[in-house]
């Protein structure tokens, strides 16, 4: 995209900027305010490393952005995802917030079905607004626009919270899932069609568990 052999930190800088802008303009779809969006400035593909080494930096800033903001509920990536930085933000969000009630999403692969909590069926207004924010990531598009926008689906699940699960990657571990998701990718079974059975969308007062 950058017509590039090798990126510098002046090319990194402007990758993240664009990326945020675009997550912006994703979120105004939605009617969301610029101002309410917190960024913070992580490296990409750098979480799970965060992790191995004991570095506090996200799950303090995670917990500094609670304490401020006090969720009713908090919605994380799940540790069932493929993506390592995904499952490294469900391990430093569950370990900030020990007490939140939290609920989890799967972005690439599947969690297993007997740990949804919520399923919400998407209108079909809903689903074009979905599509439409998803759109607005066009560095993500231009290489995999068919995947991306396979993500507008009406159906959309949560699962329990992963107190019991979460854990850090070893190296090893996280090459490993990194291959399968490549994979999965190659073979265009990314994303997995979110089949669980159908049903009206419940309040979150209705989710065993939560408030």
């Amino acid at each position: 995209m950058q017509r590039k052999w090798f990126l510098g930190p002046g090319d990194r800088t402007a990758w993240g900027a664009a990326r945020r802008q675009e997550a912006l303009q994703s979120l105004a779809v939605f009617g969301i305010a610029e101002s309410r969006a917190v960024f913070l400035a992580l490296p990409d593909s750098g979480l799970a490393r965060m992790a191995r080494r004991r570095e506090c930096t996200l799950s303090d800033r995670i917990r500094t952005i609670i304490g401020e903001f006090r969720p009713t509920l908090i919605v994380s990536p799940s540790s069932f995802d493929l993506h390592s930085d995904h499952r490294a933000v469900s391990y430093f969000t569950h370990h900030a917030a020990p007490r939140a009630p939290i609920l989890t999403y799967v972005v690439h692969g599947r969690a297993p079905a007997e740990r949804i909590a919520l399923r919400i069926v998407l209108s079909d207004r809903e689903t074009q607004r979905k599509r439409e924010a998803i759109e607005c990531h066009r560095s993500q598009l231009m290489l995999s626009r068919r995947r991306f926008l396979a993500y507008a689906r009406s159906g959309e699940s949560f699962y329990q919270p992963e107190f019991d699960l979460v854990r850090l990657d070893s190296a090893a571990r996280e090459r490993l899932i990194g291959f399968r998701y490549a994979i999965r990718v190659l073979l265009g079974l990314d994303p997995a069609p979110d089949d669980a059975p159908a049903q009206p969308a419940a309040g979150v007062s209705d989710v065993p568990g939560l408030p």
